[in-house]
Parts: structure tokens; C-alpha cells; sequence
């Protein structure tokens, strides 16, 4: 698990791997931190048949075919408008010398607000993107939020993307069974994956941390954002590993790194305080695309 680490810890200061960040990371979140508690919150709200309870999907599709869209908007909204606290491993990538790309899988701002902060801070700039559901045009061009902090994608030192969407205007969430239809197969590779996403992705490795893949809907966004990256990828997940998760992982060549986060987040944090003090800054710190990186070699070092 050592050697793991220091993999790991060498990719990300070469900006070479993608973190993608689940709801799993949060200790005590003040929201909704799984598919299923998501489930149970909309029918907390909404009455519910038995059938479709349990499901995220499931739940939201009712709710929008038995109400309306901007109510299941409302909702979402809602459940996820307040903050969690920052997490040692969101404050530990914001100061990373690069960070071309990152991947919030989960519907908070938290990622989002530490990134934002520490670029209104003076930090490196930040563009932020969203994935498109299956119910809008998959011609049409991925949202980009506008504001204070954020840049335009092709400015920007770091892109945050979102496939779910974020509790913000221009609320474009994916949750329900329409809305994952657009993500299946080759439409997903295409419209729902902004092109600079893709850019950025393109020759890199993903860090799983707080992921979990035992349902359908957990997979679809890993899946399509590991095609085109050729690796190496690692997961750190909150919990045992499932037989089906292991299938998910296999599958997908992904190295599970046998440690519980709170370790991993801590022996992960002094890799990297030992790295930057022995070798100082990476000269190619400011590459914007994993493209042509070192990742083989490390991977194989």
C-alpha cells in the first residue's frame, strides 16, 4: 500500500491523474450521501409506491411523471442547498501545483465552493461544467456556470465537472431513468461530456475516493469518463468491497488501495508535503491535459 501511495501522490503533482470524488467522502454531510438515502429523502416529501422506493432513479422518475420536472428540480434543490464542511481531501487538491481536472460525482457544492474559494483567493482559475440529461438535446453544448471565481474552460487552471448537475441555476440535473438514458453507450462519450472534459481526460488516470459502484446509475459516470483514459486508476472506497463492485473494478482496471480514507487522505498528504520539499515544483505543473504525460511510467516504475 506504501509503494500505491507514492504512485499516486507522484501522478497527481504531475497533473496527470483525475480525481473523481463521491459522496462517500463526507463524514456527516448535511445532505442526501447516497443513491438510495437520496431515494428515501424524495419520499420522505413525495408519496412514493413501494415499487419504486429505494431507487433514486426509480423515485424520481415518479416524482416528475406524477407532478412535474421543476418539482423534482424544487426538491433537489433543497436537499442539497446546505454545505458539508471541507474535507481534508478537497483542501489537499486545491493546493496541488496542478490540477487540470477534477470529478464531483454527486449532486453538493462542496467541491465546488473549496475550489471556488481558493481561486478567489488567488489560487489557479477554475471553470466549471455540467453533464446534459438524456431528456435535453444531446446536440446541444454542455452548461458552463458563470460567476464569481470562474473562468472560461479554455482559461482556466482547473476544470471542475459535474456530471449530475449542481443545485444551482442553470439546474440541470441528471436523476432520473430519462435523464441516465442519454448517458448510455455512445451518446454519453459524445454530447453529455463536455469536449474540454474530454481534452483533459485524454491520456490520464482516475483516483476514486469516496465511490461506491453497486448500483447502475454509481457506474455510468465512471464508466464513460474511463474510456479514453488509459490509466493507471485506483479506487479508495468507503467501505468493503462487494463481490459486483469487484466485478465493476476488475473489469475496468482498477487498482482498489486497501486503506480506509481518513489513512489513505493523511499518508497521501505527507507523500505529497515530502515530494514538493525534496523536488520543488514540477516545471509542467501549469499543463492543462494529461495528454503525453509520465503515467506508464510511473505506473510501472
Amino acid at each position: 500500500m506504501t509503494r500505491l501511495v507514492d504512485v499516486i501522490a507522484a501522478h497527481l503533482l504531475e497533473g496527470s491523474l483525475v480525481p473523481f470524488l463521491g459522496p462517500g467522502l463526507h463524514r456527516n454531510p448535511p445532505f442526501p450521501s447516497s443513491p438510495r438515502a437520496l431515494a428515501e429523502w424524495l419520499a420522505a416529501r413525495v408519496p412514493v409506491p413501494e415499487s419504486a422506493r429505494g431507487a433514486a432513479w426509480s423515485t424520481a422518475a415518479h416524482v416528475e411523471a406524477h407532478h412535474d420536472r421543476r418539482t423534482l428540480v424544487k426538491l433537489l434543490r433543497e436537499a442539497f442547498s446546505a454545505r458539508a464542511e471541507s474535507e481534508p481531501l478537497h483542501l489537499l487538491l486545491a493546493g496541488l501545483p496542478a490540477l487540470p481536472l477534477v470529478v464531483s460525482a454527486w449532486y453538493d457544492l462542496g467541491v465546488l465552493e473549496v475550489l471556488r474559494d481558493a481561486a478567489l483567493a488567488g489560487g489557479r482559475s477554475l471553470a466549471v461544467a455540467l453533464g446534459r440529461s438524456g431528456q435535453e438535446r444531446l446536440g446541444a453544448a454542455s452548461a458552463w456556470l458563470t460567476g464569481d471565481g470562474l473562468s472560461s474552460p479554455e482559461q482556466a487552471g482547473t476544470i471542475l465537472f459535474q456530471p449530475l448537475g449542481l443545485p444551482l441555476p442553470p439546474a440541470s440535473f441528471v436523476v432520473s431513468e430519462a435523464d441516465y438514458a442519454g448517458f448510455l453507450g455512445a451518446a454519453w462519450s459524445a454530447a453529455p461530456v463536455p469536449w474540454e472534459v474530454r481534452q483533459r481526460r485524454d491520456g490520464c488516470g482516475f483516483l476514486f475516493v469516496g465511490c461506491r459502484f453497486g448500483e447502475l446509475s454509481e457506474r455510468l459516470a465512471a464508466r464513460a469518463l474511463l474510456d479514453g483514459a488509459p490509466g493507471p486508476h485506483f479506487a479508495v472506497l468507503p467501505g468493503t468491497v462487494t463481490p459486483q463492485e469487484g466485478h465493476f473494478l476488475a473489469a475496468e482496471g482498477i487498482t482498489v488501495v486497501e486503506l480506509v480514507q481518513e489513512r489513505f487522505v493523511a499518508e497521501l498528504s505527507r507523500r505529497l508535503a515530502e515530494a514538493t520539499r525534496s523536488a520543488g515544483r514540477d516545471d509542467g505543473a501549469g499543463a492543462l491535459s494529461c495528454s503525453g504525460g509520465s503515467g506508464a511510467r510511473l505506473a510501472g516504475a
